[in-house]
């Protein structure tokens, strides 16, 4: 595994619950909101698992953070991101290289996606806000609200984050996803 991606999952578990802490959440409050289980959330935390990209979205949205929040250790808030400083994070044939400057209170998050053989999440996903995608290379298999259709490199789509949908590359994909979202503070 590449060294950088192992270092972004551990800054992620430790992010995770130090922010859950922070603002005095429990581990139920927050799996509830991510629609995840307690015992899956601890395992993340303790490093024991791996979240997929769009649990990671869910969690992120549960604790009002960018993704990109999540694995970055703080720094100054420069609106300026150089490319080797991204983040990147990979799991199961999917990699996220987050696009947006690390900074908390970002209504816009950016985020480019690639799909190898024909990785999806392994459930569907809903968000807050509003999610907008472009096919920079390849196919992908957009799904929304049940209904499936097949993007080509050029095409692009925009939809209610709460919509539940599903990204698959068809077979592989490399997209850029833009996700705004009014940023309401942590669950209460």
């Amino acid at each position: 595994m590449n060294r950088s991606v192992e270092e972004a999952e551990q800054r992620i578990t430790r992010r995770l619950r130090a922010l859950r802490l922070e603002r005095g959440l429990t581990l139920e409050k927050v799996a509830a909101a991510a629609d995840l289980s307690p015992g899956y959330l601890s395992r993340v935390e303790s490093g024991q698992r791996v979240p997929s990209i769009g649990t990671l979205v869910l969690l992120a949205r549960a604790l009002d953070v960018s993704v990109g929040a999540l694995a970055e250790e703080p720094h100054d808030a420069s609106p300026i991101l150089r490319g080797v400083e991204a983040t990147r994070y990979g799991t199961g044939g999917a990699e996220l290289i987050h696009l947006s400057p690390p900074v908390s209170g970002n209504i816009i998050e950016a985020t480019r996606l690639s799909l190898k053989a024909r990785a999806t999440p392994p459930r569907p996903v809903r968000h807050g806000g509003e999610e907008w995608l472009h096919v920079v290379g390849g196919r992908l298999e957009l799904t929304l609200a049940g209904e499936t259709t097949v993007l080509e490199a050029g095409d692009s789509a925009q939809f209610p984050g709460a919509t539940e949908h599903v990204l698959r590359g068809a077979p592989d994909a490399d997209v850029i996803v833009v996700i705004a979202a009014a940023r309401t503070g942590p669950l209460a």
